[in-house]
């Protein structure tokens, strides 16, 4: 079945459970596609930020040992 190009709160949620249902994407993968075809669709949601990498956060001196 094919996804519901609306931006409203009910057509996301039905793209989001058609999506899971295929079982062809992960749970946010899913979401990340519902809201993008309401987007397209003309709803105001904004994009996400870009999470930040966990790893080495402070940077080391060269010879430093610890």
């Amino acid at each position: 079945m094919p996804l519901v190009h609306s931006k409203s709160k009910k057509a996301v949620g039905k793209n989001i459970s058609e999506l899971e249902r295929t079982g062809k994407y992960p749970k946010k993968q899913a979401i990340a596609i519902a809201l993008d075809v309401s987007r397209k669709a003309g709803a105001k949601i904004p994009k996400g930020k870009a999470k930040k990498s966990e790893g080495n956060s402070s940077p080391k001196r060269y010879g430093e040992r610890g």
